[in-house]
């Protein structure tokens, strides 16, 4: 029986030493994943704040002349200058002061541009367009004063000249002319009425 007893304590003895070399290599593989994740966070985090730029890597590597380093040289680039470096010759003589120098006087007639003359062709085209322009910009205000309120337009007339009030309402439709028309002090609207039989026929 003693020989069994000392052969269970060899059996056990054999069985603990695996249990012990289980719990050592599970522990070292625990501390290792730790490790594993606690680089791998700080490293998100690094990104991050260079991302955010909460981090400012082109100031660091200015700070510490990266650069310039033989391997991560490579990756930083020298700091730049707005201007470029100029390298001075010291002069040995003294150089005396020189008078400014005083411009030609310039004639008016050589300042103007030079003067084209324009034929009777050119001249009538060129009148055609400036009256083309006038007559849109005429329209456009017509239309603009044609949506308004007759009462509102009106207002806005009373304090125009007699000139303008005829080229706008000769450019309106004849219904919102009578409606304005109507609303126009008596005096107005019968100067403005004879303006119209002498000079226009409203559309």
């Amino acid at each position: 029986m003693a020989n069994k007893v000392k052969v269970d304590n060899i059996i056990n003895r054999y069985d603990k030493e695996p249990k012990m070399v289980k719990e050592k290599s599970g522990s070292k593989l625990k501390i290792i994943l730790i490790m594993m994740i606690l680089l791998i966070i700080a490293v998100a985090g690094f990104a991050v704040g260079i991302y955010l730029k909460i981090i400012d890597m082109q100031g660091l590597a200015d700070k510490w002349n990266l650069s310039e380093k033989p391997v991560i040289g490579q990756y930083f680039s020298p700091p730049k200058t707005n201007f470029e470096t100029v390298e001075l010759e010291q002069q040995s003589s003294i150089v005396a002061p020189t008078k400014p120098a005083v411009a030609p006087i310039v004639q008016p007639e050589t300042m103007l541009p030079a003067v084209r003359k324009i034929d009777d062709v050119e001249f009538q085209k060129q009148l055609k367009i400036k009256q083309l322009e006038e007559t849109k910009r005429i329209s456009k205000v017509a239309r603009l004063y044609g949506a308004m309120k007759p009462a509102e337009s009106v207002v806005i007339l009373n304090s125009l000249d007699d000139e303008t009030v005829l080229l706008i309402l000769n450019k309106m439709e004849d219904e919102p002319v009578a409606k304005i028309m109507a609303l126009f002090d008596a005096r107005r609207a019968a100067a403005l009425s004879q303006s119209m039989l002498r000079g226009r026929s409203i559309n």
